[in-house]
């Protein structure tokens, strides 16, 4: 029987409604977000400010990690190795997880260049969930 590699998915929230992000999530069935914002707020967009956010996801009966001190795109990281850790511990578990940025394409961010090669050498997939495409929605990074 052919084992399943434990998997994360990325999310750039953008300046989409709550709405749509949040039934993005539920379509992926994501269970765990993962805040890598360095600070977890936005000017532009404030339904994605921790605090709303938080109470978004939880009346979803998903989970709201914040995880930029350790995993964020700006400054210096704190146990970044142990946070890494933390995520794929999840993900082996089969705990879906989405790590989220403001950043909606992928290639533009930390989530990208810095956070999937740490979890590939872990031996996770990355899958990373874009909204621009109707017909393709996630991009799987090795």
């Amino acid at each position: 029987m052919k084992k399943i590699k434990p998997q994360i998915t990325s999310i750039g929230h953008s300046n989409k409604p709550i709405a749509v992000f949040l039934d993005t999530l539920q379509k992926h069935k994501i269970e765990v977000v993962v805040d890598v914002r360095t600070i977890p707020r936005s000017r532009f967009s404030p339904q994605f400010n921790e605090t709303i956010l938080g109470s978004s996801l939880a009346k979803r009966a998903i989970k709201y990690l914040s995880r930029g001190q350790n995993l964020g795109g700006r400054g210096v990281n704190v146990r970044y190795e142990e946070a890494i850790d933390e995520l794929v511990e999840l993900a082996r578990q089969g705990v879906s997880v989405c790590v989220m940025c403001s950043e909606a394409d992928f290639l533009k961010c930390h989530r990208y260049s810095t956070l999937t090669p740490s979890f590939n050498q872990r031996g996770v997939e990355v899958f990373h969930i874009q909204y621009e495409s109707k017909d393709k929605t996630t991009k799987k990074t090795k």
